[in-house]
């Protein structure tokens, strides 16, 4: 093999590996995209469906006959503020990591904004779903009380209670699609946490 040999075999080795780098880089890119779209699509429903309690439960407290009726709807709407202001603070930390800084330091960043996503989604549970449950559950309660309907108390438990558990499932799921995700990302850009 003649010197000219070598050095055109080490030139093209490392243009395929310069090209495997550039797919590399695309392929993460593209997923941090799918992240962020996917983030920001379920802040969104989680604030619209909020502010809609919002309103619906205060204008109702507007017309309840009873004060604990209208405390009860005040509380619902209370919840559905305070669900509001934790998915936007949690937002505000799960930003895109800043690529001036060292290679090992964005791989780090990148698995520490799936790592953190995948918590809050497991933790909806506490944040999201037992407050507006026990809120519905008082807002029944309330009702009960003034109205006095076995049956009408009994559907809306079991409504609010089918609603909230399909709810918790799907902020699970969700959860267990980002880890999966996050070992993806995590082999793709050969991090060690690749096994988490």
């Amino acid at each position: 093999m003649t010197p000219t040999d070598e050095l055109r075999e080490l030139w093209q080795s490392d243009i395929t590996e310069a090209m495997n780098q550039r797919d590399v880089l695309r392929d993460v890119e593209r997923r941090i995209r799918s992240f962020d779209r996917a983030s920001r699509r379920r802040n969104f429903v989680d604030i619209v469906a909020m502010l809609v309690v919002i309103v619906v439960y205060l204008w109702m407290a507007v017309g309840e006959k009873t004060m604990l009726q209208q405390v009860a709807d005040v509380i619902l709407a209370a919840c559905a503020i305070w669900v509001i202001s934790y998915v936007r603070r949690y937002a505000k930390l799960s930003r895109r990591p800043e690529p001036e800084q060292s290679l090992g330091a964005y791989r780090k960043a990148l698995l520490q904004r799936y790592d953190l996503q995948i918590r809050h989604w497991k933790r909806a549970k506490y944040w999201f779903i037992l407050p507006m449950w026990f809120a519905v559950l008082l807002f029944d309660i309330a009702h009960r009380v003034s109205d006095g309907k076995n049956l009408k108390f009994s559907i809306v438990l079991l409504v609010a209670t089918v609603g909230y558990a399909f709810a918790w499932w799907l902020y699970e799921r969700g959860s267990g699609d980002l880890e999966r995700k996050r070992k993806q990302l995590a082999i793709l850009i050969g991090e060690e946490g690749a096994g988490k």
